[in-house]
């Protein structure tokens, strides 16, 4: 599979990982915090992340099969997947989609409500 991962503080790229992106000086202070309206995710980030090398959407052809089954990654009923929104529902840049699971994070210091209170 083509793609890239970005390892941080003092942390090792897999030997599988061609071309990794390394800021492993870089130290994203990740805190998760349980306040009343959910967990908050608070993180920095110093370099726009994407900056580096361009980025393609994750889809069935790029997950390829499952190593242990051999079938492909599809939709429940079906059809091929294609992670068209982030992990908040925001739409994905198709041409150069942000890794990682937030689309376009600002950079700095920043506060996520990412499991609201229900």
């Amino acid at each position: 599979m083509d793609g890239w991962k970005c390892v941080f503080q003092g942390t090792k790229p897999s030997k599988h990982e061609s071309a990794p992106i390394n800021r492993s000086a870089s130290d994203p202070g990740l805190t998760l915090v349980e306040k009343n309206d959910g967990f908050h995710l608070t993180m920095t980030i110093a370099t726009a992340l994407g900056s580096e090398r361009p980025s393609k959407l994750v889809t069935s052809a790029r997950l390829g099969k499952a190593s242990i089954s051999g079938c492909a990654f599809e939709n429940p009923d079906g059809p091929p997947i294609t992670i068209g929104t982030d992990y908040f529902g925001k739409p994905r840049n198709t041409t150069n989609p942000t890794p990682g699971p937030f689309e376009a994070p600002k950079t700095g210091t920043i506060t996520m409500n990412v499991w609201p209170e229900r």
